[in-house]
C-alpha cells in the first residue's frame, strides 16, 4: 500500500487568521472529510491498475523485483 501525505495549507497559517463560527468549522471538517475520503478512494483506484500500467504513469509499485 502507498502513502501519499499532503501538507494542509490551513494549520500553517491558523494563528493569524481570525476565529470562525461553529457552521464554517463544521463545513471545514466536512470538506476535509470528503477530501481525504476522495483521495484514499483514488489512491484505491491507481492501486488497482495493472503494475505496468502504474509504472508508466510514475505511481510507485508496491512489489518488490
Amino acid at each position: 500500500m502507498t502513502t501519499i501525505t499532503y501538507l494542509d495549507q490551513r494549520r500553517l497559517g491558523a494563528s493569524s487568521k481570525p476565529q470562525t463560527s461553529r457552521p464554517q468549522q463544521i463545513m471545514s471538517l466536512f470538506d476535509r472529510v470528503i477530501a481525504a475520503w476522495n483521495r484514499r478512494k483514488t489512491e484505491r483506484m491507481l492501486e488497482g491498475l495493472p503494475q505496468e500500467i502504474r509504472k508508466d504513469i510514475g505511481w510507485p509499485t508496491t512489489i518488490g523485483k
